[in-house]
C-alpha cells in the first residue's frame, strides 16, 4: 500500500495514489511509458510503489511492451502515458494486441473535465478514438470511480479473449484528494467443461478419421492448455501443425509429431498436412494468426 493512504485506505492524498494502489493490487511489476504533464502525478507516486517503471522512447514502443507482458504471462501489461499524441501514439500497439488476443491496459492522461469540449492544447476524445481497437474503453469522471473503471478494464483485457483496454485519467483528478476502497483482482469464473455428448461425438469423429490433423493457434500455448493439450497428442499420436502465434505448446517430448508451422506461404509440410486432412481439431485457434 502507498504511504500516502490512510489506516483505512479510503481517503487519497490524490488520485494517482488510487490508481498505482489498483495496479498494485492487481499484481502489476512493471509499467511502461512515458511521462508528459497531464499523467506526472502518476509517474511520482510510481516512486513511492513496489512497480518498476520503464521510460521507452515511444509510446508505440511502451503498448507493444506491455502486451508482450500478457502474452507471456497471462496477466495484463500496463502502459502508462500522456494527452494527446502521447496517447494517439498508441493506436498500432492497442490495434494489434486486440486482434493478437494479448492482454494490456493502457493508461492516458487528460485535460481537465471542464475543458473536455474546449479546444484547448492537447484535447481529444481518446475513449471514441479506441473503442473500435479495444475491449473495453472509458473515461473516469469521479475520484471515486477509478477503482471500477480500472477493475472494468482489467477484466476485460484479461477474459476469455484477451486483448487491449484504455482507460482516460483526466488531470483534476489525477491531482485532486479523493476517496474510494481499491479493488482485489478480478478471478474469472470457471467454465464448465463441453456436454458429455459433444466430447463422444468429437472422439468418434477424430478415431475414425483417416488423416486427422490438431491446429493450435495462440490461446493454445497458455499454459494450462498447452499441458492438456500435450497430454492429448502423447495418448492418440495425431500429428499436429500450428500457427506462428503457437509457439511454446508442443514441447521437446512430442516434437516428433509436430509437423511445423502453417499460414504464412501456404506451402510448408503443415499447409500440406491442413490440406489432405479429412478431420481437423483446433484448439486456441483465430483466423486472424
Amino acid at each position: 500500500m502507498l504511504r500516502h493512504a490512510n489506516e483505512t485506505g479510503k481517503t487519497w492524498t490524490c488520485g494517482a495514489d488510487l490508481v498505482v494502489a489498483n495496479l498494485e493490487a492487481k499484481g502489476v511489476k512493471h509499467v511502461f511509458g512515458i511521462p508528459g504533464a497531464k499523467i506526472d502525478r502518476v509517474f511520482d507516486s510510481l516512486v513511492d510503489s513496489t512497480i518498476e517503471t520503464a521510460v521507452v522512447r515511444h509510446e508505440a514502443n511502451a503498448a507493444f511492451m506491455a502486451a508482450a507482458v500478457g502474452r507471456l504471462t497471462g496477466q495484463a501489461g500496463v502502459a502508462l502515458v500522456t494527452s494527446g499524441p502521447g496517447c494517439s501514439n498508441l493506436a498500432t500497439g492497442l490495434a494489434t494486441a486486440t486482434s493478437e488476443g494479448d492482454a494490456m491496459v493502457a493508461i492516458g492522461g487528460g485535460v481537465k473535465l471542464d475543458d473536455r469540449l474546449k479546444q484547448v492544447h492537447q484535447t481529444m476524445d481518446t475513449v471514441a478514438m479506441f473503442k473500435p481497437v479495444t475491449r473495453y474503453a472509458a473515461e473516469v469522471v469521479t475520484g471515486s470511480t477509478i477503482s471500477e473503471v480500472m477493475s472494468n478494464a482489467f477484466r476485460a483485457a484479461e477474459g476469455s479473449r484477451p486483448g487491449a483496454s484504455f482507460v482516460s485519467l483526466p488531470m483534476d483528478l489525477v491531482n485532486a484528494p479523493t476517496q474510494g476502497d481499491v479493488l482485489t483482482g478480478y478471478v474469472p469464473p470457471a467454465l464448465g467443461a463441453a456436454p458429455a455428448e459433444a466430447v463422444s461425438e468429437a472422439a468418434e469423429l477424430i478415431r475414425h478419421a483417416r488423416n486427422p490433423v490438431l491446429l493450435v493457434g495462440l490461446l493454445a500455448s497458455r499454459p494450462e492448455n498447452a499441458k492438456a493439450i500435450r497430454e492429448f497428442v502423447t495418448r492418440t499420436n495425431i500429428p499436429v501443425v500450428g500457427t506462428y502465434q503457437s509457439a511454446g505448446t508442443i514441447d521437446a517430448d512430442n516434437f516428433s509429431r509436430f509437423a511445423g508451422r502453417v499460414g504464412l506461404w501456404n506451402n510448408q509440410p503443415g499447409d500440406v498436412l491442413l490440406e489432405q486432412a479429412d478431420v481437423i481439431v483446433t484448439v486456441g485457434y483465430s483466423p486472424v494468426e
